[in-house]
């Protein structure tokens, strides 16, 4: 260094080095962050100099004085940071696990569409008007409900790191207007046909496992395994990280006070869903048919204890991994669909619980309102997400209705008395 000056006490200091020639540069340290602002001055003008590194000394300092950093993080290390604080809130049960999973895929797309190296510091906020077009060239088929959610969990991020002190809040993510279509939230769950073909191979699926393989009672556990969670979520309408989380400790099961039909006595089972593992963090207790599955399951799976998982791993007292829950549902579509051609294999397995939904709507016995309290969720969701699956039964209810002569070629078609059975 050389022609040294120091500002504020020596808080900044003024100076020229062998390789910059003329040029002042600047030195602060800034010991909230435990490192040293360096810049070039970019003037040769001592005087002109000092004002600069007056201005930026002020600068630096009502920065540091409102909590923000002075060093820019980049997008990468500040989601590492957020997914840190997010882990806290699910430790602390203030955040149920199927959250935790989506902010951690949603900011993934951030990443992608940032870059991980990217200064979130030199990010402009109207920059992020053009993540739909990013999201819909990635995935053509992507619904603007999924666009906006993740928009959404992004600004949430960038909320948290304004009062760390991260960014400011000139910064705040402007993602422009996301419309969404009327229809883009309906959900398509499987048809009772689909279900039966899926049942139908799911419930023999084992015994096609070799006895020769590796690992064949293993094998034979996670094909069971599977079959179970099916049955279970489409008859009492789970999501899916609720039934994969529950304890035998949360489940009792009770033999029916009738018969049915056929003269059986059902098992009914009573579960208790935890705030922590529901997507609205609020629990309920349901009750519902299939209790026998709970029961079958303790027959074959080593772990059965109150605090055991009902879905645990094969060989330790663990929860099944969502990885390996997901490959054995993928393995048992395209076993399925080997035996019925017209099966489709795009679905996941929430379409399980959306068809015991549209299921209750259809038959009608119980109001939307009562559906919506027993699956967790809102009239309102079910009116956006399920409501659609009436419009079909309407038009069939129309057309059981006696037609009246139209008045004149194309006159109206007018709708009289219901036809009976005998068609009177």
């Amino acid at each position: 260094m050389s022609d040294v000056t120091d500002l504020y006490d020596g808080q900044i200091r003024l100076y020229r080095t062998t390789h910059s020639g003329d040029v002042y540069q600047l030195r602060m340290w800034v010991s909230e962050e435990k490192k040293y602002i360096r810049k070039s001055l970019r003037t040769r003008d001592k005087n002109q100099a000092i004002r600069i590194a007056e201005q930026d000394f002020i600068l630096y300092k009502s920065r540091l004085l409102k909590g923000e950093k002075i060093f820019s993080v980049t997008a990468k290390d500040l989601r590492t940071k957020y997914l840190e604080h997010v882990d806290e809130l699910l430790d602390g049960k203030q955040l149920s696990k199927g959250r935790v999973t989506n902010i951690r895929v949603y900011t993934k797309h951030y990443l992608d569409f940032v870059g991980e190296k990217t200064p979130v510091q030199g990010i402009k906020k109207k920059f992020f008007r053009g993540y739909r077009a990013f999201r819909q060239k990635e995935l053509k088929s992507i619904k603007m409900t999924v666009v906006r959610n993740e928009s959404i969990t992004i600004k949430q991020m960038y909320k948290w790191a304004i009062e760390e002190g991260y960014v400011s809040a000139a910064e705040f993510p402007d993602f422009g207007k996301i419309v969404v279509p009327k229809d883009d939230t309906r959900r398509d769950g499987y048809t009772m046909d689909e279900y039966i073909d899926l049942v139908d191979v799911a419930k023999l699926w084992f015994r096609s496992v070799k006895k020769t393989v590796p690992n064949y009672e293993e094998e034979v556990y996670y094909r069971r395994t599977i079959r179970d969670f099916i049955v279970l979520m489409a008859n009492m309408g789970f999501r899916t990280g609720e039934l994969h989380q529950l304890k035998y400790s949360e489940v009792t099961t009770s033999q029916y006070a009738q018969k049915t039909k056929s003269g059986s006595i059902p098992v009914i089972a009573t579960v208790q869903v935890l705030p922590e593992t529901t997507k609205v963090r609020k629990g309920r207790v349901v009750k519902g048919p299939r209790g026998d599955v709970f029961d079958r399951r303790k027959t074959y799976s080593k772990f059965h204890s109150e605090e055991d998982y009902v879905f645990s791993m094969y060989d330790k007292r663990a929860l099944l991994s969502k990885k390996m829950l997901y490959q054995y549902y993928s393995d048992l579509k395209d076993a399925v669909k080997k035996k019925h051609e017209h099966f489709d294999t795009s679905k996941d397995i929430y379409a399980l619980r959306h068809l015991w939904i549209t299921n209750q709507l259809l038959i009608g016995q119980i109001s939307p309102y009562k559906i919506a309290r027993y699956a967790g969720t809102s009239l309102q969701q079910i009116q956006n997400h399920y409501d659609h699956v009436k419009d079909s039964q309407i038009s069939d209810e129309l057309l059981s209705l006696r037609f009246k002569p139209a008045s004149g070629e194309d006159g109206f078609v007018d709708m009289g008395d219901k036809i009976d059975d005998d068609g009177k």
